[in-house]
């Protein structure tokens, strides 16, 4: 049996097509992730749900060069559904295409970034700068519990490390971005 959100892509391609008009072309299977491009701009634009984070992620790039690439993310309302799945097979889309509208134009009228020049690997150099977030936490933090351990005072240790925490978690979301969506092996086994 196929999973809530099977039709899903159908309805959602319709409503982005209505915001984004007929410059764009449309995917020709709506499956997730979804994807609308516009050769005579160079540009694509990629949609798919974070089911971890019950949200969508919209993400345009330069079809030459997919290194280029603008992020942004629409967390819908979930009362009287079971997830981001259940949502976009059953919810009011109508009701958010307002909203979605400006997402996606914002998101498509911006302009991509400079290429990563002599770094070809954007998610690896994402990865090395989470990595670097991670020991610095990691360190902070075995400070942090010395610090109580001895009695020293520790709250300008803590302001640091949540800080550090914050910036970890952007710099999670931004690799997890840039992999694209994750498959998941529970798809369709509903």
């Amino acid at each position: 049996m196929p999973s809530p959100a099977a039709h899903a892509p159908e309805r959602f391609i319709a409503i982005v097509k209505e915001i984004v008009g007929s410059e764009w072309n449309p995917p020709s299977v709506p499956n997730w992730p979804v994807n609308f491009t516009r050769p005579a701009a160079d540009r694509a634009l990629t949609i798919y749900p974070d089911r971890k984070n019950s949200r969508i992620v919209f993400t345009t790039a330069s079809l030459a060069a997919t290194d280029q690439r603008c992020h942004a993310k629409y967390t819908p309302d979930l009362a009287g559904h079971d997830g981001i799945d259940a949502w976009l097979a059953d919810g009011d889309l109508d009701a958010v295409t307002d909203a979605l509208g400006v997402v996606v134009r914002r998101l498509i009228d911006q302009m991509l970034p400079e290429p990563f020049g002599s770094y070809p690997d954007p998610v690896g150099r994402e990865a090395e700068q989470l990595a670097r977030h991670a020991q610095e936490l990691a360190r902070l933090t075995a400070q942090f519990s010395a610090g109580l351990i001895r009695g020293e005072p520790v709250a300008d240790k803590a302001t640091r490390i949540t800080h550090l925490a914050q910036l970890t978690e952007q710099s999670a979301t931004r690799v997890d971005e840039l992999r694209g969506p994750a498959t998941d092996p529970t798809d369709g086994r509903r």
